[in-house]
């Protein structure tokens, strides 16, 4: 490829995005502030990049992920110092609508197009292809960066302006949320009835029922391992959650369904939970039904 491509954050996400571009034959330069990330994806011939401004002086595109509005805004200053003008930045951070606009304007007054692209997966859902991602902002900007897209997601939707690649992302995750805890709650409810949890996750993903956290974290729920995915998962869905719940008093909508899934959650972490995947919302239920399944927990 002849577009050379920045990542910045190499975390849980962008780590993935980066592998996944490289797999693809892009032309990659990353950053991070920890450096074994970044020696990790030099093996597979990522270009180290020394700061953000150095990435900046050597990328055509910028794709960020990062896990905080002030770490975006710490890069952003950074970014701001390049002299590349119309350098597009995809800013693929879950975070609040109005933040995404105010880091979208400071970068416009750096003559930069920021595109509002959060992504809708988990990291494993990543890492295997299979994300979607929801893009605002300028629609020539998307254009450009189709080929980048299709480098790193299975899908792809162009969702409006600036803000709206966010609201799209704060409605999937509300779904990702209720579904996760709904799948809990039909696992454990097959098991009471005598059923095989694993039977019960092979029949209902072919049935009308069946939804992507059925299939991904349903399958966690089965085979009773919440590993994969643990670590962080339970402290990202605790700022995602503070984003929806702000969004929907803000636009005045209700989410009570949200608001139970949540306590599900927090049930979970208060029994020790939280060093799992988010999936063991599964196990919590399951203490709170009578049922004490032996884990394959580290």
């Amino acid at each position: 490829m002849t577009i050379k491509v920045g990542n910045i954050g190499l975390g849980p996400m962008g780590g993935h995005i980066a592998r996944l571009l490289l797999e693809t034959k892009f032309d990659v330069i990353g950053f991070d502030i920890n450096s074994e990330r970044m020696l990790e994806l030099e093996k597979i011939g990522m270009e180290l990049a020394f700061s953000v401004l150095d990435l900046a002086d050597e990328a055509d595109v910028i794709i960020t992920s990062l896990p905080s509005f002030q770490s975006l805004t710490n890069v952003i200053d950074e970014l701001v110092k390049s002299q590349k003008n119309n350098q597009i930045i995809i800013e693929c951070s879950t975070l609040e609508v109005e933040q995404k606009m105010a880091c979208a304007k400071s970068l416009q007054l750096a003559n930069k197009v920021m595109l509002d692209a959060p992504i809708s997966a988990t990291p494993q859902m990543l890492a295997k292809g299979q994300a979607s991602i929801h893009i605002g902002g300028d629609r020539e900007a998307y254009d450009e960066c189709v080929e980048i897209f299709d480098g790193f997601v299975a899908t792809k939707f162009y969702v409006g302006g600036i803000g709206d690649g966010s609201r799209m992302k704060i409605l999937a995750n509300y779904l990702v949320h209720v579904h996760t805890v709904a799948a809990a709650e039909c696992i454990t409810l097959g098991q009471k009835a005598g059923l095989d949890p694993e039977l019960v996750h092979k029949a209902l993903e072919e049935s009308a029922g069946n939804s992507k956290m059925l299939e991904v974290r349903g399958k966690m729920m089965a085979e009773n391992d919440y590993r994969e995915g643990g670590g962080t998962m339970f402290e990202i869905l605790e700022k995602d959650s503070q984003i929806i719940t702000k969004f929907a008093a803000k636009v005045k909508a209700p989410i009570e369904l949200y608001c139970i899934s949540q306590q599900k959650f927090s049930s979970a972490m208060a029994k020790g939970l939280q060093h799992l995947d988010t999936s063991a919302v599964c196990k919590a239920i399951e203490i709170s039904a009578g049922i004490d399944r032996e884990s394959n927990e580290e």
